[in-house]
């Protein structure tokens, strides 16, 4: 799937109209194809009655278009159009309705129209929408979500930035949202997505000579295989992924278990878990194919600054590190997190307590290799010193703004993970609520710190370890038939080599 932003899709409507295809021409096939997509959703519309919601511009054309086929459907069609006066193809089609006798009320049958209406077509704002929505459209809006009936939103969400996802006021809450070409980039980042509903693209007859590169990637199992590398037949422990994971204390004993079996499930050749001394033992007895080491903690039972000298000794020996998971928070934690960035060079991922250890993102800049940052939106608010809310409500601007910031790879974890480093960013395809218990994070940590110890990009690791991470949840789900809210964390374990299966 495409995913594309407001000006790519404008770049791309244009380029086709440059080829010589009338924009009349796109606004018909989008149209129609929008109404047979609605159709399929919502079945036959004959003698239901449908409400039209149009604003100016081809979004307003478009919603004409789709009036049009409805009533030809055998709909029973009333159209609320928000402007007076219309222009181009959009006035052309606005035109056709009214020589079909098709009904038009105005501001003032509005609401008695929305009142009886089985299903609402949004073509007010459209993808280039950004802001807040003017006072009279969120009245609109408020109306719409206030009645009760189905929705389908052309092309985006009324009041959701199509490119970013963001809503700064009043947006539509769609069953059904039809893309023409391309899925937009707020249908899929949240909180764009909550109010997307299922999204639908359709074909509107833009050529592959007026694409464009999109910036944003929909990471699904197409766009991930052939890249995770395969052990050759003369391959050793360490030549398959040597990985330190520095984890755990004595409140969180089981971080550096989940770490572990995680990246064992991932393909890791060896793996070396230096953890707070007091837990050790405990630690070494359920990991038996693992090395463990117990490392200085303090009276809290986490780790010290006196442990960073032996977790540098031991990255000495490893292809890539994992830390943060259960350490804890204080100044000793601190001085381990900066230590590990400045001493070592290797790939290192940083999660949970490593991430709320850093002084700002800017501590994590300047190395040759970028390190990976795994937070959930409370730990990047810490980071930036932003609240969880104001994370959620920008969430593809944080995570790319930190990206650049800390010049690192974050993988912001959510319903949409994202990824973001450079001018790359992607949304991941999978997961489900089942994952939304404690250990995930863990087992992810573990994941993608296995696909940088065998070589990965940190990019390509982490999207690829957000899919499959995803992927065995949905597997999970699909194998039981339980509940969502029956997983732990360890079912995930043994679903990760099938979700890698899909891939390789």
């Amino acid at each position: 799937m495409r995913l594309y932003s407001a000006d790519e899709m404008t770049r791309a409507d244009e380029g086709a109209q440059d080829l010589g295809i009338p924009g009349g021409a796109l606004m018909e096939r989008a149209g129609v194809e929008m109404a047979r997509a609605t159709l399929d959703y919502f079945g036959p519309l004959e003698g239901r009655r449908i409400l039209v919601v149009a604003g100016g511009g081809n979004n307003g054309g478009d919603g004409f278009v789709i009036a049009r086929e409805f009533h030809l459907a055998g709909a029973e069609v009333t159209v609320f159009a928000t402007k007076g006066e219309y222009e181009g193809d959009a006035k052309v089609n606005r035109d056709v309705l009214r020589n079909l006798n098709v009904r038009f009320v105005g501001p003032d049958g509005f609401e008695d129209e929305l009142r009886g209406a089985d299903l609402v077509v949004d073509a007010l704002l459209g993808t280039g929408f950004r802001g807040e929505v003017r006072e009279k459209e969120a009245g609109f809006i408020e109306q719409i979500n206030a009645s009760g009936a189905a929705v389908v939103a052309v092309d985006m969400p009324s009041g959701v930035d199509g490119s970013t996802g963001e809503v700064w006021g009043a947006a539509v809450q769609a069953d059904l949202t039809v893309c023409a070409h391309a899925a937009k980039l707020g249908c899929v980042v949240s909180p764009g997505r909550e109010h997307a509903g299922e999204v639908a693209v359709v074909e509107i007859g833009i050529p592959p000579e007026a694409d464009v590169e999109p910036a944003a990637t929909w990471t699904d199992a197409n766009s991930l295989r052939g890249l995770v590398p395969r052990r050759a037949g003369a391959a050793h422990k360490y030549s398959a992924g040597a990985l330190l994971v520095v984890a755990g204390s004595r409140m969180a004993t089981g971080a550096a278990i989940m770490v572990a079996r995680g990246a064992q499930r991932t393909g890791c050749g060896i793996i070396f878990v230096a953890t707070a001394e007091g837990v050790a033992p405990l630690v070494d007895a359920q990991l038996v194919e693992v090395l463990v080491s117990g490392v200085p903690e303090d009276d809290e039972g986490n780790m010290a600054a006196g442990a960073l000298d032996s977790i540098l000794e031991q990255a000495q020996g490893a292809s890539a590190v994992v830390l943060g998971p259960g350490m804890g928070v204080g100044e000793g934690g601190r001085e381990i997190v900066e230590g590990v960035l400045r001493e070592t060079d290797v790939p290192v991922l940083l999660d949970a307590d490593a991430i709320s250890n850093l002084s700002g993102p800017g501590t994590l800049a300047g190395r040759e290799t970028p390190p990976v940052i795994t937070p959930h939106p409370g730990e990047l608010g810490r980071l930036l010193d932003e609240s969880p809310k104001e994370v959620q409500a920008r969430r593809l601007h944080v995570a790319r703004r930190t990206a650049e910031e800390g010049g690192c790879c974050v993988l912001l974890k959510g319903a949409d993970t994202l990824v973001a480093q450079g001018n790359r960013v992607s949304v991941n395809s999978t997961g489900s609520a089942a994952l939304a218990t404690a250990g995930t994070g863990d087992v992810l940590s573990g994941t993608v710190g296995a696909l940088l110890s065998r070589g990965m990009d940190p990019y390509d690791a982490a999207r690829t370890g957000a899919w499959a991470h995803g992927r065995a949840s949905e597997l999970w789900v699909e194998e039981t038939g339980w509940p969502p809210e029956s997983m732990a964390a360890t079912d995930l374990l043994l679903h990760l080599p099938r979700a890698f299966g899909e891939i390789y």
